[in-house]
């Protein structure tokens, strides 16, 4: 898993905003007009990573697979999150408690399901669509055969080269030994993922039937035109069965499941939902985040720290002053003093300090945020230690 993390892209990610001739004033809640997006006071809406849940219906109705596709702006690149079927969430509705994903799908649903898995991830998933072996035979058979490497045979398929042709692809997906983990099967789907990606880039557009500007079809083409990267969630392995992850439908074998790793999974996330949104409110710190410097590169680098740190960067923008010499973590009141804290401590423990609402306007806190980050030239060296 750390080997797919590292192959995710290191590079900053370009910044998607709405609003470019507004800036906003936030204790008034009106928008003043500026020159341009480089002036001091400039400040607009961060357009959020677009996420796609893919749900796989496996023999009997059970969740065979399920995976997170973002997409990088001007759908120019992105990656594939694979999460485990076993992987435990919060279950919905009147159960409560703790389900594996694959419970919540057979009991409540793709669209419960796809909700919690963006639970899991911390990332608000936007969409959601299901697959079978139809429809991936439907999806694969523009490129034709998919190959792979295997280091143990599965199924029909042997261990080495397999050629997998589009009836072949949903059951090789949803094929998992008698004793073989999730994570045996996450495995192979990743090698899929890698391998039918470029084969995708290399088509073009006619590689996806069907529509290509929304759907999974602007996904898949999305990722794939910029070298996008499959890449599994980081998860710990858990023995036991965990509300109905024993039960019909839990998917869970050999009573194994699997968590989120939170040691692993903010920076993950940074990585492939650059600018997520909360799954649900309060899930992440809402943030505005203004350069106070001339170094425009600064708001996507500290941008990345945010959002490993658990934040969801909403508006984006240039301070009053484009010559500040300190980094500065703002609030407004004192329920937000520990989400200034814990993200200062992101920074490498930068100065916190509280603004009363309505004194300064470059700076206050208003009801779709919930701390002011401004960058100064020490922003750089602060994330570096």
């Amino acid at each position: 898993m750390v080997a797919g993390m590292a192959a995710l892209t290191a590079a900053g990610v370009g910044l998607a905003v709405t609003g470019l001739s507004t800036v906003r004033n936030s204790t008034a809640g009106d928008y003043q007009q500026t020159t341009a997006p480089d002036e001091p006071g400039y400040q607009a809406r961060v357009v959020p990573t677009p996420t796609m849940a893919v749900l796989q219906r496996g023999p009997g109705g059970v969740l065979a697979g399920a995976w997170l596709l973002a997409l990088e702006p001007g759908d120019d690149g992105g990656a594939v999150l694979l999460v485990p079927t076993t992987t435990v969430v919060a279950a919905a509705g009147a159960a409560g408690g703790e389900a594996t994903l694959a419970e919540v799908y057979r009991r409540d649903g793709a669209a419960a399901a796809a909700q919690a898995m963006g639970q899991a991830v911390t990332v608000a998933v936007a969409e959601h669509t299901e697959v079978d072996d139809e429809r991936w035979a439907r999806l694969v058979d523009p490129v034709g055969q998919v190959e792979v490497t295997l280091d143990e045979t599965v199924g029909a398929w042997p261990a080495g080269e397999v050629a997998l042709a589009p009836d072949e692809v949903g059951p090789f997906l949803a094929a998992r030994e008698e004793g073989e983990t999730d994570l045996d099967r996450l495995e192979r789907q990743q090698l899929f993922w890698s391998a039918w990606l470029p084969l995708v880039a290399e088509a073009g557009p006619d590689a996806v039937p069907g529509e290509v500007g929304t759907g999974i079809g602007r996904f898949v083409l999305g990722v794939s035109w910029g070298g996008g990267t499959a890449a599994p969630l980081p998860v710990r392995r858990e023995d036991g069965p965990v509300g109905g992850a024993g039960g019909r439908g839990g998917g869970a074998a050999n009573g194994v499941v699997f968590r989120p790793d939170a040691a692993l999974l903010g920076d993950f996330v940074a990585r492939t939902v650059p600018y997520p949104t909360s799954p649900v409110p309060g899930a992440r710190i809402r943030v505005r985040l203004l350069n106070g410097t001339r170094d425009a590169g600064l708001t996507n680098l500290v941008a990345r720290e945010l959002v490993a740190g658990g934040a969801e960067v909403t508006i984006a923008g240039n301070a009053m002053s484009l010559d500040e010499a300190e980094t500065t973590v703002a609030y407004t009141g004192a329920d937000h003093k520990h989400l200034a804290t814990w993200l200062a401590g992101r920074l490498g423990g930068t100065r916190v300090e509280e603004t009363p609402g309505g004194e300064d306007t470059s700076v206050a806190s208003d009801e779709e945020i919930d701390v002011t980050v401004i960058l100064g030239h020490d922003a750089e060296d602060l994330i570096g230690r």
